[in-house]
């Protein structure tokens, strides 16, 4: 099949992954076009397009595959006319999320009718969205990474208010009481973000959505253990999480330090492979295509 995504915004590049992942693995043929907007990531800018070329893919598409949270107005999506094809939506941020779970909800879940209804992360399956589409990363080219020769907890926060960064601090402050080594850093460059993942022992996501993001999977797929706070927590996630309670997540941290971490990397590359890979996210998307095209 032929599909167009169309996406407002993709800040850290989601949507380009998902489309090259499909790409590789299917035989789909996918192509993304974005809005204009601050990419950090050094992803390739599809946002300078002849608006006509657009309009004539979507045209000749099976079905237009919305990413993010913006739902079509009037059957138009970027000023694009989608009203004729089959339209799924993987939303995947704050502009969806409720305000009870940290987001601005911004659009009603009836704003979403009509549409196959796909979320990137597991939090975001609301009533009627029931299909997770797990962030993708084409991990299975690299091996485990992991060593923890002195333990060093590492947060990299993109939005300190997103990523819980306060509550971080507070954790950070009580481990290095015990001795534990902590770093936070912010405002580096991408390729020099994994390059220090890859040297701790414990990489430390986002405590405010309830739910890991791309940060986290940019680690796990060199096996490094994540933390992080995840609302409704998942068979054989190996995610390390507990509820917001600073001195409960000292604990467990302390109690996984104390243990052989080898297993808990192990199943975390593991996870990050069979769930988050390529070519697992792309048999998963395809079969979700085959149904919407029905």
């Amino acid at each position: 099949m032929k599909i167009t995504m169309l996406s407002e915004i993709d800040y850290a590049g989601s949507g380009y992954r998902l489309c090259e992942a499909i790409n590789q693995h299917t035989d789909h043929d996918i192509r993304i076009f974005t809005g204009k907007y601050y990419n950090p990531f050094g992803f390739p800018d599809n946002s300078k397009w002849e608006r006509r070329f657009v309009q004539d893919r979507i045209n000749e598409s099976d079905i237009v595959h919305l990413k993010g949270d913006f739902p079509p107005v009037n059957g138009r999506c970027m000023g694009f006319n989608i009203s004729h094809k089959p339209i799924m939506i993987t939303v995947s941020g704050s502009h969806f999320r409720k305000k009870e779970h940290g987001g601005y909800e911004k659009y009603t879940l009836k704003d979403y009718d009509g549409l196959i209804k796909t979320a990137f992360t597991h939090d975001l399956l609301y009533e009627g969205f029931d299909i997770w589409i797990p962030h993708p990363i084409d991990s299975t080219r690299y091996m485990n990474a992991w060593k923890c020769d002195e333990p060093m907890m590492l947060h990299i926060p993109s939005r300190r208010d997103v990523k819980g960064t306060a509550f971080v601090e507070k954790v950070f402050a009580k481990l290095e009481a015990k001795g534990i080594k902590c770093s936070i850093r912010e405002k580096v460059i991408h390729k020099e973000a994994i390059e220090l993942k890859k040297e701790c022992c414990i990489y430390f996501d986002q405590f405010n959505v309830g739910f890991y993001g791309n940060s986290a999977i940019e680690a796990m797929q060199y096996g490094i253990p994540v933390a992080a706070w995840i609302r409704d927590h998942l068979p054989g996630c190996p995610v390390i999480s507990e509820p917001r309670d600073v001195d409960m997540w000292v604990s467990r941290i302390l109690k996984v330090l104390g243990n052989d971490m080898r297993n808990l990397s192990v199943k975390t590359k593991y996870w990050c492979d069979t769930v988050h890979g390529y070519q697992a996210v792309a048999e998963k998307v395809s079969d979700i295509y085959d149904f919407a095209a029905i």
